[in-house]
Order: C-alpha cells, then structure tokens, then sequence
C-alpha cells in the first residue's frame, strides 16, 4: 500500500473498493453523521458508490479524502483530506472519524498534515472548512489551523459555519 502522508501516529492512503465495509460502518453511525448533514448509508452498495466517488477524486483534481490509518495497529480511524469543489473553484478541508477515535489529537495530526500538504505539495493558497455550529471540536480544529469564520449556510437544514484560510 503506498501511503502519501505519515505523521507521528498516523498514514493516509488512497480509498480502494475493498475500504467499502470501513466506510459503510462509519457512515451509518449516527453520531457521527450528526454534524454532517448526511444520511447514514443504506448498503454495501451505497458504501462502495462513495468510495468511488472519492477515487473520481484523485484522478479528476489530484487530491481527495484520504483513509486515516493508525500506524501501530494499521486500524482504519476514519478519513481526512482536501476536496476540490470546481463549481466554487475552491478546497475544502475535511475529516471524519469513529466515534471511539475521538478526543484523541487523531483528527488534528490528520488535518494539520493535510493542510501542509495543500499549502507546500499542491501550492494552494485558499481553504475552506466547514462545520455544524455544534461541532465544537471541529470548529477548534479549523480555528487551530489558522482558518478564520466566514459565514454561515444552511444545507439541508443543518446550519454550517464556514471558515476560510488565505496563504499570507
């Protein structure tokens, strides 16, 4: 498996088909999905359309939601990387974690290491991140990153506050 990121404790990787089970399990728990405005997945089936799309990814824009790996164990945490909205022409910073990773520092290491990658790999001079309000741990993450508030939008109900990062 070729890893594109190795921090301290983790390695992030490409999604591949058989990560589908990884994926449905954590997009089926409720709590986890509460803060995103998405549905828990139906499926396998469903599972392996989101892999999938996160695979159109990497080929379409070079960068995508990586599989978050704990390196002592190999366990899988949950994800984390940068997704390109081409209609907004901007990056988006994002993760998502099991449940029992959380409260760990494994969702900061993540997403610290996926910033430096946009800012000194992919040379990206703006960021998005967004996160429901009730988020406070991802919205300390963001803030910890040196992204700053924004605004506010609803999606699907779900109010998200959305912070930006601009290179100096």
């Amino acid at each position: 498996m070729e890893y594109l990121i190795t921090t301290p404790r983790l390695r992030l990787r490409k999604h591949v088909l058989s990560d589908a089970p990884y994926m449905l399990d954590l997009n089926s728990d409720p709590e986890v999905v509460r803060y995103t405005g998405d549905t828990a997945l139906e499926d396998i089936a469903a599972a392996e359309a989101v892999v999938r799309y996160v695979q159109s990814q990497y080929e379409q824009h070079g960068m995508g939601r990586w599989v978050v790996e704990l390196i002592e164990t190999g366990e899988i945490l949950g994800w984390c990387g940068l997704k390109m909205h081409p209609d907004e022409g901007v990056v988006d910073l994002g993760y998502r974690f099991h449940q029992r990773h959380w409260r760990k520092g494994y969702a900061f290491e993540a997403a610290e290491a996926c910033f430096k990658y946009g800012v000194e790999v992919l040379h990206l001079t703006k960021m998005i991140g967004s996160s429901s309000g009730e988020n406070i741990g991802s919205v300390r993450i963001l803030e910890k990153l040196g992204f700053k508030y924004a605004n506010d939008e609803i999606e699907d109900g779900v109010v998200f506050r959305v912070f930006e990062w601009h290179a100096p």
